[in-house]
């Protein structure tokens, strides 16, 4: 069995709905610990937080989902405790300017950058948290997404924000958030609409079959 699929059903097994592999050798080595791959692991939203498509619904529906704590905290024990089984050097990152765990999706081929900023993942759309090990174990890594996947002329999450935040146009490596979304319009409406982006995406409701 490949050292892939040992982690990947290790993860499984705790829950974890999807499971990437990032070469960093791209990114500077200081955020990253000199670490050459990153293991991305994500947990779903609770389905009824996204149906409700209010914030403190929402985070209300997520924190009765998750009673027995934050999921991402225990894949991130599940893979460090089998990267040290395997001898290799493991280190839990955190978002950073130079490293986020949406640029390591990207970078895994999970999913890519949509029109409201989100990472879409392919099975779940933007209805996803992620965390991330980074390693220096040998695994074979994804393929990176370096443009949007979202269609062209899909805008639902535009057309469902309230704040205007979306501009509708795609995202691709090099280009700033900026310049397709207004990060400061989001933040100010956001108590009114969190998660509305989310319910809205195509991908999000096949992935979740609402």
């Amino acid at each position: 069995m490949s050292l892939n699929l040992e982690i990947t059903e290790r993860l499984k097994q705790e829950g974890c709905c999807i499971v990437g592999f990032a070469d960093l050798h791209e990114l500077p080595a200081e955020p990253r610990k000199g670490l050459g791959v990153g293991v991305i692991m994500a947990t779903q939203y609770a389905p009824d937080a996204v149906w409700d498509k209010l914030g403190d619904t929402q985070k209300q529906a997520i924190k009765n989902n998750w009673k027995l704590g934050d999921p991402l905290e225990r894949y991130n024990k599940a893979a460090k405790a089998f990267l040290k089984e395997k001898g290799y050097r493991r280190n839990t990152t955190y978002p950073s300017m130079e490293v986020t765990f949406k640029m390591l999706a990207t970078l895994a081929g999970i999913g890519w950058i949509g029109k409201c900023a989100l990472l879409v993942s392919k099975e779940l759309g933007p209805a996803v948290r992620f965390t991330a090990v980074l390693t220096n174990a040998p695994f074979d890594c994804g393929t990176p997404i370096t443009s949007s996947l979202c269609p062209p002329d899909c805008n639902a999450c535009a057309d469902a924000c309230p704040t205007k935040a979306v501009s509708g146009r795609m995202w691709a490596r090099g280009i700033h958030r900026d310049e397709f979304f207004d990060v400061g319009a989001c933040k100010k409406g956001r108590s009114k609409c969190d998660g509305i982006c989310i319910a809205s995406c195509p991908f999000a409701q096949k992935g979740l079959d609402y």
